[in-house]
């Protein structure tokens, strides 16, 4: 979809492109599976501004690319732990933040969750992070 920032990582009208940068990178990252690499572009945004107003929105993203990619990797544990503190994190800035639509991805991680605390590994497509 070429109107679909998500899939290029690109944000349409989200304001000074340099504020946005990190995140529509990350995004895009996040949007094609590559899980560490979008949790690099979105650290490297949090890491200056910890305390900052948005800290708590980057670090739920971090938190839920790293849930992710511990679940490529069948790895239970990492998988809650991060997807749970990660929606944490990004349930305050619900339903939606900095034009992403968090709503989506939290009810996502919410119902991935869900489906962990059952027997067996759970067959789970990924999420994708969609612009408002």
């Amino acid at each position: 979809m070429a109107d679909d920032p998500s899939a290029t990582g690109s944000p349409r009208n989200l304001g000074a492109a340099s504020d946005f940068v990190g995140l529509s990178i990350g995004v895009g990252l996040f949007n094609r599976g590559l899980y560490w690499e979008a949790h690099e572009a979105w650290e490297h945004e949090w890491v200056p501004d910890r305390q900052g107003r948005d800290a708590g929105f980057y670090k739920g993203l971090i938190q839920v690319a790293a849930g992710c990619l511990h679940y490529g990797r069948h790895n239970r544990r990492g998988a809650v732990n991060k997807w749970r503190s990660g929606a944490g994190y990004l349930r305050p800035y619900l339903p939606v933040h900095r034009r992403l639509r968090l709503d989506a991805l939290v009810g996502s991680v919410d119902a991935y969750l869900a489906a962990m605390d059952g027997g067996g590994w759970p067959e789970l497509e990924m999420p994708r992070i969609a612009y408002e």
